[in-house]
């Protein structure tokens, strides 16, 4: 399938997601519609060849406790991504994260947010996160809720630091992109 077709079809994919989630329902369905963009956020994204050097399989880690249930593991199951088979994978805080592509820190900016932050910071991660400061701190995606739908703000300096390319689709669909 060529790319451009598949590219506008991942972007009505992520804009159908972004469905409106009435207040009535549970948490677990917001973190389902998150799962979801945290699924296809890396195929908007550019990794320098080191990050795939060493690794079998693309991870995306969670750090504990994952607000995601099984969620994200089973949109992700079959799935894979630049010929790696996709794997979910919760980390705590003293693991090493050096074989995540994607790492998904939830809750408020906290020291424990902070510290993810701070152990990511040099390596090439796309970070998400869900705190209104997560890109003030570090964070390349911030994701939030908007009158009751999932949406994202980008930092590309954060993404330029992790050596981290964004294409336009995902900067277009962005509800804010900071430079």
């Amino acid at each position: 399938m060529p790319w451009r077709v598949r590219a506008i079809g991942t972007c009505v994919l992520l804009l159908s997601i972004a469905v409106r989630v009435p207040g009535a329902q549970a948490p677990a369905d917001e973190y389902r519609l998150k799962a979801a963009f945290i699924q296809r956020f890396p195929e908007f994204v550019t990794w320098p060849p080191s990050a795939f050097e060493t690794r079998d399989t693309f991870e995306l880690c969670v750090a504990n406790p994952s607000p995601f249930g099984t969620a994200l593991t089973e949109l992700t199951a079959g799935e894979s991504l630049h010929g790696r088979a996709i794997a979910v994978r919760e980390v705590d805080l003293g693991e090493s994260l050096e074989s995540c592509h994607v790492l998904f820190v939830g809750g408020p900016m906290d020291g424990e947010v902070r510290t993810y932050l701070q152990r990511a910071h040099a390596l090439p991660i796309l970070t998400v996160g869900e705190s209104p400061a997560f890109l003030d701190q570090g964070g390349v995606i911030g994701l939030r809720m908007v009158d009751g739908r999932v949406g994202f703000d980008v930092s590309l300096s954060s993404a330029q630091r992790a050596g981290l390319q964004l294409s336009s689709q995902i900067l277009r669909l962005a509800l804010q992109v900071k430079n």
